[in-house]
This record gives C-alpha cells, sequence and structure tokens, in this order.
C-alpha cells in the first residue's frame, strides 16, 4: 500500500486533484472580489454623474438651452459621455433629448433618445423625478459607437424633469454584464487559456519522464535476456537530466558484464590450476598400488584412501568450476526462443542408456506449446542436476517420468518425478540449500557436493522461474520446473 502511496502515478493523481480544487477556489475568490469591484466602480462612476449634474444645475433651464452645449464642455473626460434629457411639467409629455457632449448634431437627436430610452434605463423614472434603477445597460449610440450607461442622475427645477445620463466608452470599465458569467469574461478566459497550457506542460512533463523511464525497463529486460550489449542506456535517454542516472547505470552494466568474464577466466584457471596437482597424484598412487601386494591391508587401505579423497577433491574441482561458470552465467544470461520439450527430449537421450545400466525406466511425455525464452546452457544444468540425482538414489526397478507440458496461466513445467526414497515434506526446502545433498536428507551414500539442486533453483530463479518439490503420494520425490511461456 505504501510503494502505491509513492508510485508516480499516485503522485501525479494528487497533483490532478490540487491542479483541479485550487483553480475552483480561485475562481470563487476573484468572482467575489470581481462583484464586490464592480459595484465599487459603478458607485464611483454614479457619483462622477452626480457631480456633473450638480455641476451644470444652473445651465438646466429652458431659457439656457444655447448654453448648455458650452457648459458640458466643461466636464469633459477620456472616454466619457454626457447626454441630458428634459421632461416638462403638466403637458403630458415624454423626454426631449436636449444636449449632449462629444456633441451631435441635433437631426439625431430623437434617434439617440429613442436608443437610450429603449434600454429601459429611464422607464423607471418616477412622477415625482426620483430615479430607482441600476446601471450598466449598453447601448449603439446613432454615430455606431458601444456605450455603457455609468450613472442616470435626475435633477427636479421648476421647469420640470432633468435627467443627467453619463456614459463610458469601455463596457470592460465597468465589469461584465450582469447577466454575463464571470468565467466568460475576457480575463478569466485569457486566464484559464494560460492555466491550461501550464497543466498540459506539467503533465507533458511527467509523461516525458514516464516513456524514458519505460525505455530505460524495456533495455533493462533486454540486458537481462543478454542482449543489448552494443547499446546503453546515456544512449537511449531522452531527458538530459537523467543523464546521470543512465551513466551510472551504463557503469553498472559495464562492471557487471567484466565480472562476469572474469568469474569465466577465473573458473577456467582455478581448475586447471588444481586439476594438475590432483592428476599427479592419482598417476603417482599407479605404482604404489602394483608394488604393495593386495594382502597388506594397512597400507593397501591407506592407499584406497588416498584414491578415494582424490576422486573426491576431484569431483570437488569440477563442482566449484560448474558453480563459479552457473555464477558467471547468471550475471547476463543471454535468453532465445527455446521448445523446451525438444531440451528436454536431447537431454532424455543423453540419459536413457545410463538409465537401462542401473535397470531404471526412463519415460517423457509432452503436452501443448512449450516455447519458453531461456538460456540452453543453464537450462541443461538445471534438468540434469534433478536426473542425476534421481538416478543415484534408484536401484533396479527404478522409475523416472518426465512430463514437459502448458499449463494455464502462461506456463510451462518440467515434473521429473522418480519413485525413489523420497523426504519428509517438512524437508522439502532443506534439498535446495547450498552444500546439502539429497542423500544427507534421506540417508544415503554420503560424499556428495549438495550443489547441484542449489544450481537448479538459482538457474531458474535467474531466468524468471521457479524450482520446487513434491512429495508423490506412492513414495519418491518430484522436481517441479517451471517458466513463463514465450509470447
Amino acid at each position: 500500500m505504501m510503494r502505491f502511496l509513492r508510485s508516480l502515478w499516485m503522485r501525479l493523481v494528487i497533483l490532478s486533484a490540487i491542479l483541479a480544487i485550487v483553480p475552483a477556489i480561485i475562481y470563487l475568490q476573484l468572482q467575489e472580489a470581481d462583484s464586490e469591484r464592480r459595484d465599487l466602480l459603478r458607485r464611483a462612476v454614479a457619483e462622477q454623474g452626480d457631480l456633473i449634474a450638480i455641476g451644470i444645475t444652473d445651465a438646466l433651464d429652458p431659457a439656457r438651452l444655447p448654453e448648455l452645449q458650452g457648459v458640458l464642455a466643461r466636464y469633459e473626460r477620456s472616454g466619457n459621455g454626457i447626454r441630458v434629457l428634459f421632461r416638462p411639467d403638466g403637458e403630458g409629455t415624454g423626454f426631449f433629448f436636449v444636449g449632449a457632449w462629444p456633441q451631435i448634431s441635433e437631426e439625431v437627436f430623437d434617434a439617440e433618445k429613442e436608443r437610450l430610452l429603449a434600454t429601459g434605463a429611464l422607464s423607471i423614472l418616477q412622477d415625482n423625478c426620483a430615479w430607482i434603477g441600476t446601471t450598466g445597460s449598453v447601448y449603439e449610440t446613432v454615430a455606431g459607437s458601444r456605450r455603457a450607461i455609468a450613472s442616470v442622475t435626475p435633477v427636479r427645477r421648476p421647469s420640470g424633469c432633468w435627467v443627467v445620463v453619463t456614459t463610458k466608452s469601455e463596457v470592460a470599465r465597468l465589469g461584465a454584464p450582469d447577466d454575463v458569467p464571470y468565467w466568460q469574461s475576457p480575463e478569466m478566459l485569457v486566464s484559464a487559456g494560460i492555466y491550461l497550457l501550464m497543466v498540459v506542460a506539467v503533465f507533458g512533463l511527467f509523461l516525458s519522464v514516464r516513456r524514458n523511464l519505460r525505455r530505460f525497463a524495456s533495455l533493462a529486460r533486454v540486458m537481462g535476456r543478454g542482449g543489448g550489449r552494443r547499446t546503453s542506456f546515456r544512449a537511449n535517454n531522452r531527458m538530459p537530466e537523467l543523464d546521470d542516472v543512465a551513466g551510472s547505470f551504463d557503469d553498472m552494466v559495464g562492471s557487471l558484464l567484466r565480472s562476469a568474464d572474469q568469474l569465466r577466466t577465473s573458473a577456467e584457471e582455478n581448475a586447471h590450476a588444481l586439476k594438475t596437482p590432483v592428476g599427479v597424484i592419482a598417476q603417482a598412487l599407479e605404482p604404489l598400488r602394483r608394488a604393495i601386494p593386495g594382502d597388506q591391508d594397512g597400507p593397501r587401505s591407506s592407499i584406497d584412501r588416498i584414491d578415494r579423497a582424490v576422486q573426491r577433491l576431484d569431483g570437488l574441482i569440477g563442482a566449484i568450476r560448474k558453480s563459479e561458470e552457473a555464477a558467471a552465467a547468471l550475471i547476463s544470461p543471454e535468453r532465445e526462443r527455446l521448445d523446451l520439450a525438444d531440451l528436454v527430449g536431447r537431454i532424455f537421450d543423453g540419459f536413457r542408456e545410463i538409465a537401462e545400466e542401473t535397470g531404471t525406466t526412463l519415460s517423457m511425455r509432452r503436452q501443448g506449446d512449450t516455447f519458453v525464452l531461456g538460456n540452453e546452457e543453464l537450462l541443461i544444468v538445471s534438468i540434469e542436476n534433478p536426473l542425476e540425482n534421481a538416478l543415484s538414489l534408484l536401484s533396479e526397478g527404478g522409475r523416472i517420468t518426465i512430463d514437459v507440458l502448458a499449463v494455464p496461466g502462461r506456463t510451462v513445467e518440467v515434473r521429473i518425478a522418480d519413485n525413489g526414497p523420497g523426504i519428509s515434506e517438512d524437508r522439502l526446502e532443506f534439498i535446495f540449500l547450498r552444500h546439502v545433498s539429497i542423500r544427507d536428507v534421506t540417508g544415503g551414500d554420503a560424499g556428495h557436493d549438495g550443489l547441484g539442486l542449489w544450481l537448479t533453483r538459482r538457474n531458474m530463479e535467474a531466468l524468471g522461474g521457479t524450482a520446487e518439490a513434491e512429495c508423490n503420494e506412492d513414495g519418491g520425490l518430484t522436481i517441479v520446473l517451471r517458466l513463463p511461456a514465450a509470447i
């Protein structure tokens, strides 16, 4: 569980949650701040409109209409617009458009008034010339520009109801209209675009790291099968930040390959160096055996003990060499597609004559598709060792059955069953330990190196498989070797 929580995918999920939640929180805060900003801005421009209305109050008189344009010009500001309408008292008429700044021709006064009234901003003026509406309505002037109504200030005069309307040329200065969601505002659309680009960049970074790591894993699998000696992690790296990691992997692989070569060389040299004096001792025993009569028990038995010790030593030298060569092969086992049944068949043919000499019945069966990815040298050692053990423990009438079969779950099994003495179930794992002989467990002939089944398990595990032992119902032992089936 903890391993999953520390995984790159879990961290990506957490980052995704943060990237989804944080913007929502920020959006709600910005929306509230924007609403407050718009309210403050509208109140500010409304107060500005009220001040303009107060400033031109003296000019709001039908008798001074010719002077109105000049008075309005005093309050010119960049982007500001002023519209003045008048409704006389007691005549039951509507509003008249009487002045504007920037100045427009009188011929379009009526058209401009209709466009203003069409917004509904003036429709709620009460009979007593009081206005209780809101601002922000947008309309298009006769000149073709879009303007927002910033303030509507009614002024009650003896002559009637005057209305001073201030407008802004930029809608955005008053904020988005109330009927438009905040997320559709220009600033939010731009922010969302930038944020999405940032999210894509972050996920792209994660995916690029993952692709590079998967490339490393693929190369490691190739090297694990004994290939890829001429390639390197650095050559397959696409991220400069991982160059040091890739270089360290290359150094490690190079060191392992050199160690494998040194182990093989050392095994050959040590075996040669040890076998030479052993061979000299064995040759020197022959003249002694001929010189000492067979009826001299003391000297003769000593010679026999020396001879058995020499044979034992020769066997140990071979076992040590086998162990060292197997260790070298484990570092970088070259794998190829093999029909395991065919390989077992060749081994079977080599042991058939030995089995006949000991009176042991040897049989083999195969079933299904038995192709695997393996190393022939390691597999031969893994299969021969339990076969040799079984033959050495069986006497006349012994029986060994070898089954090679494909089993569900994309696995190929080699089952080597005998009807020998067997062992108790609580000692099954014991026989795979190093320097533990099955003969020590069964009480048979001692003096063996106890490396056979240990090498078998080690080789199988190096190839991605397993080696186990089972007790047979009718006595004897079954060694089960399993490997993943080749895809």
